[in-house]
C-alpha cells in the first residue's frame, strides 16, 4: 500500500512538471473574432482530452504570426500552407495534419484554399483587361487566397497587377474587401474562395450582387477563378515535446461530436512551393533575379528582337574590324616594302658614290705609286751597276714590291667598285700557308690583346689562281674581324673539292646575332665605333668576282666556345675573264 501511494504521488509530480499552458497562434483572416469563434471548439475539445495540458487560442495576422513564431510566444499554428512554407524556412515546424473541406457532407476535399476576382454583378467589366487602370483589392501582398494565387491568374492573362491596376491592400479581416466592392470604392476584389458563400450563409451580403471575373470549374461548391491548393494545417514548434506532439495529432485525427472539423494527413507542400516561386515569393528564392526572369518571360519578343539587333550589330562590328585589321596589316606591309626600297635606294646610292670615289682614288693615286715604283726601280738599276751587293738594294726592292701591291690593291677597288679591267690581269699562285704565315707576322696577331694563337690545316695540292692581293686583302680583313671580337683560338682549314676550294676560317669570339646573320653584307652597318660597315662587304664581292662564295655561320668551336665560320668557296680553275658579281642582299 505505501509503495502505491508513494507510486502514486510520483506519477503526479511528473505530470504536473508536463503540465503548462500552451498557446495555439491562428490566422485571423475574417478578423480575431470570427477566429475566436471558429476555432474555440476545437481548442475546447483539445483540453477536454487532455486535462492535464491547458491549451488557449490567439488569433493573429500574417505579421504577428511571424513575429509569434519568432519570439517563441505560441507552440502551435493554424494556418494556410503557404505561410507554413515561409515560416519553416527559417523556424522549423512539424505538420502534424491537415484540414479537409467543410463545405462538402463527407470533407474529403483537400485542396480548397483558391482566389476568386469579383466585380459587382451591374459592373461593365468583363475580362481582366478591363481592369486596366482600376482601383483592385486585395488583403496583403503575402496573403496566398486574398492576393497571391489572384496574382498569378491576372498575370497569366497577360497583365502586370503592379503596374496596370492601383492596388489597394486592405488588411484583416478580409470582409472588409467585399464591402468595399459593394459600396463601389473598389472596382474589383481578390479575395479567398468560399469567403462570399461563407458571408451570405452568416447573411451578411447577397451573393447575387456580385459575379466571378475568371470562373473556373469548381470542385466544391464555391466560385473560384484560380486552381485549389491544401487546406489549412496543424503545425508544432520544434519545442513542443514528442509526446504532447503525438497526443494531439491522434485526437484531431479521431472523429467526435465535440470535434466538427475533419483532419486528415498531412498534405504535400510541391504544389505550393511551386506557386509560390512563380510569384516570387518563395523564401528561398533571389527576388532580384526571379524578377529578371519573370520580366524576360513576359517579354521575350521584345528581348528577342533586342537579341537579333545586337547579333546583327555585333556581326557587323566584327565583319568592319576584321576589314580595318586586314586594311591595316596590308598598308603595314606596303609601309615595310616601301621601307626596304627606300633602304636600299640609299644604300645603292651611297655605294654608288663610294663606287665613283674609289675610282677616282684609283687613278689619282695610280699615277705616284707607278712614279714610286719607277723611281726605286731606277735607283736599284744605277746601285747595281756600281755595286751588286749594295746594301740599298734590298730595300728598294721592298719599295717598289710594296708600290706594287698598292697598285693591286687599287685594282681590286676598281673592281669592285664595278670597273672592268682594261686588260686581263695577270694572277698568282702563292702558297696558303706562307699567306697565313705572312699575315699572321704583318697584323702582330700574336701580341694582339688577348693573344691569339693560329692553327692550320691545309691540304698542300691547293693552288689558287688569284689576283694579286686579293687574298690578302679577304684573309687580312677576315683575321682582323675576328682578333677585334677577342678570338683566343683561330683555326684555319683548306682542302679541294669537285672542282672547288674551300677555305674555312674559324675563330671562338661568340659569333654573330641573329639580326646580323640575316644580313651579313648590307654596307655601312657596324659594331665598332670607327667600323664604316664595309669590310665583309669588300670581302664577299671580291670573293663573288671571282666566280666564288662566301657565307657566315655561328659554331660550336673544338674549345666548347660559340664562334663564327667564314666559309670562302674558289674555284680551282682560274677565269679568263675577271666579271663583277652583285649580290642582290646589298
Amino acid at each position: 500500500m505505501y509503495f502505491r501511494v508513494l507510486a502514486i504521488m510520483l506519477f503526479g509530480c511528473i505530470s504536473a512538471a508536463h503540465a503548462r499552458d500552451w498557446t495555439i497562434g491562428v490566422l485571423a483572416l475574417r478578423g480575431d473574432a470570427q477566429a475566436q469563434t471558429h476555432w474555440q471548439p476545437l481548442v475546447d475539445n483539445l483540453n477536454q482530452q487532455l486535462p492535464e495540458q491547458h491549451f488557449q487560442l490567439l488569433p493573429l495576422d500574417l505579421h504577428a504570426m511571424k513575429s509569434a513564431v519568432a519570439q517563441n510566444r505560441i507552440d502551435f499554428l493554424l494556418t494556410n500552407p503557404a505561410q507554413y512554407v515561409q515560416i519553416d524556412s527559417h523556424f522549423p515546424l512539424r505538420w502534424l495534419v491537415s484540414l479537409r473541406s467543410s463545405h462538402e457532407p463527407d470533407g474529403t476535399s483537400r485542396n480548397i484554399i483558391g482566389s476568386v476576382i469579383l466585380v459587382r454583378a451591374d459592373s461593365d467589366i468583363h475580362s481582366p483587361q478591363g481592369l486596366m487602370g482600376k482601383g483592385v483589392g486585395a488583403v496583403s501582398p503575402e496573403a496566398f487566397g486574398g492576393y497571391l494565387l489572384g496574382y498569378k491568374a491576372l498575370r497569366d492573362a497577360g497583365l502586370q497587377p503592379e503596374q496596370d491596376f492601383k492596388l489597394h491592400f486592405s488588411g484583416f479581416p478580409v470582409d472588409a474587401l467585399i464591402y468595399l466592392l459593394r459600396d463601389r470604392a473598389i472596382s474589383a476584389a481578390i479575395v479567398p474562395t468560399c469567403l462570399l458563400e461563407d458571408m451570405q450563409a452568416e447573411g451578411l451580403i447577397h451573393a447575387r450582387d456580385f459575379r466571378p471575373l475568371l470562373a473556373k470549374p469548381p470542385t466544391i461548391p464555391c466560385l473560384t477563378s484560380t486552381e485549389l491548393y491544401p487546406n489549412w494545417s496543424f503545425a508544432a514548434l520544434s519545442h513542443v515535446p514528442d509526446e504532447l506532439a503525438d497526443n494531439v495529432t491522434r485526437i484531431l485525427l479521431s472523429p467526435s461530436d465535440n470535434q466538427p472539423l475533419l483532419w486528415g494527413a498531412p498534405s504535400s507542400t510541391s504544389q505550393v512551393e511551386t506557386l509560390l516561386r512563380s510569384v516570387n515569393q518563395h523564401p528561398q528564392q533571389p527576388y532580384f533575379w526571379q524578377q529578371i526572369a519573370d520580366w524576360a518571360q513576359q517579354h521575350r519578343l521584345l528581348i528577342a528582337a533586342i537579341a537579333l539587333i545586337l547579333l546583327l550589330l555585333g556581326a557587323n562590328h566584327i565583319w568592319v574590324a576584321f576589314l580595318v585589321r586586314r586594311r591595316s596589316r596590308q598598308l603595314e606591309q606596303l609601309h615595310q616594302q616601301l621601307r626596304a626600297k627606300e633602304n636600299a635606294l640609299e644604300q645603292a646610292q651611297r655605294l654608288s658614290i663610294l663606287g665613283e670615289m674609289a675610282s677616282g682614288f684609283a687613278h689619282e693615286l695610280n699615277q705616284p705609286l707607278s712614279a714610286i715604283q719607277h723611281y726605286a726601280d731606277g735607283c736599284a738599276i744605277r746601285l747595281q751597276r756600281e755595286q751588286a751587293d749594295h746594301a740599298l738594294l734590298p730595300i728598294l726592292a721592298q719599295i717598289s714590291q710594296q708600290a706594287q701591291r698598292g697598285a693591286d690593291t687599287i685594282a681590286n677597288l676598281r673592281l669592285w667598285a664595278g670597273k672592268s679591267p682594261a686588260h686581263e690581269r695577270a694572277t698568282i699562285s702563292q702558297p696558303l700557308h706562307e699567306l697565313l704565315k705572312h699575315l699572321w707576322q704583318l697584323l702582330g696577331a700574336e701580341q694582339h690583346q688577348p693573344p691569339c694563337q693560329l692553327h692550320t690545316e691545309i691540304d698542300p695540292q691547293i693552288v689558287l689562281h688569284l689576283p694579286p692581293t686579293l687574298p690578302d686583302q679577304v684573309l687580312s680583313n677576315l683575321i682582323t674581324n675576328s682578333l677585334q671580337a677577342g678570338a683566343r683560338q683561330l683555326w684555319f682549314s683548306a682542302h679541294q673539292q669537285a672542282g672547288w676550294a674551300i677555305l674555312t676560317l674559324q675563330d671562338d669570339a661568340g659569333g654573330l646575332t641573329p639580326e646580323q646573320l640575316s644580313q651579313p653584307f648590307a654596307p655601312f652597318r657596324s659594331t665598332k665605333s670607327e667600323g664604316l660597315g664595309l669590310g665583309l662587304v669588300i670581302c664577299q664581292r671580291l670573293i663573288t668576282s671571282q666566280g666564288g662564295n662566301l657565307t657566315l655561320r655561328n659554331e660550336v668551336a673544338a674549345t666548347g666556345n660559340r664562334g663564327l665560320c667564314v666559309t670562302l668557296m674558289l674555284p680551282l680553275t682560274p677565269t679568263k675573264e675577271l666579271t663583277f658579281v652583285t649580290d642582290s642582299s646589298t
